[in-house]
């Protein structure tokens, strides 16, 4: 969970009409606000907000010179997706090329995993387009697209620049999140690699990595004031 504060503005079309309750009105329209803007927007050093989950403080409503519209500064707490360091995933082997193996979570695609971080030994298949852990050279495991694929995070970063996309000179190429990840580890890479027995211990390791904290963060969001 992440906490965040935002100003959110409140039309008069939105005002509660006579006879209904001022408060419920105004909680569900600061709700759909929030839930208009924050799911899947990936905040920096915060992580790809999911769903708000509660409204914790509404404040004094302000009126601005020019505007008839309530300016009110709310804070909430939305889930939020960001792994720690260390933490062991599941998703599924999206692409291949020769810098590396691409995973998809579904929700979230931005998932690396360079060459240095591959089973070794791994080698390049030029006639399939795959990786493969050359493990066993009569019997090579290939890193097949579409199966679920184990990875350890060993960074979560944010390449594009805080703000808007012409104050700051955002890379539209690049992804707003990414998942730097490894399978070079025992029970990591392909699920169908490894027995079962194995593919639950590496799930507690990376449960023991740490417990994901509450964190709490505040954005003042200036294109909204």
């Amino acid at each position: 969970l992440a906490r965040l504060r935002d100003v959110i503005h409140i039309q008069p079309a939105e005002f509660a009409k006579r006879g209904e309750d001022e408060r419920r009105v105004l909680f569900t329209t600061i709700t759909e606000a929030l839930n208009e803007k924050y799911p899947n927007k990936i905040i920096p050093d915060v992580g790809l907000c999911i769903a708000l989950h509660e409204i914790l403080d509404v404040g004094e409503a302000r009126l601005f010179q020019g505007s008839a519209a309530q300016h009110l500064s709310v804070e909430f707490r939305v889930v939020v997706f960001r792994p720690f360091v260390g933490q062991v995933l599941t998703g599924k082997v999206a692409s291949c090329d020769l810098q590396g193996v691409r995973i998809t979570m579904g929700f979230f695609d931005d998932i690396f995993v360079p060459t240095t971080h591959l089973q070794k030994p791994s080698r390049w298949s030029s006639e399939e387009g795959l990786w493969v852990w050359a493990l066993y050279p009569d019997n090579p495991l290939y890193l097949d697209l579409e199966n679920k694929a184990r990875f350890r995070v060993i960074e979560v970063c944010y390449p594009q620049p805080p703000g808007p996309p012409e104050a700051c000179g955002r890379d539209e190429s690049l992804p707003a999140m990414r998942i730097v990840a490894a399978i070079d580890e025992p029970g990591l890479g392909l699920v169908d690699w490894w027995p079962e027995d194995l593919q639950d211990d590496g799930e507690e390791a990376g449960e023991e990595v740490g417990e994901e904290e509450i964190e709490e963060h505040e954005e003042e969001d200036s294109a909204h004031r």
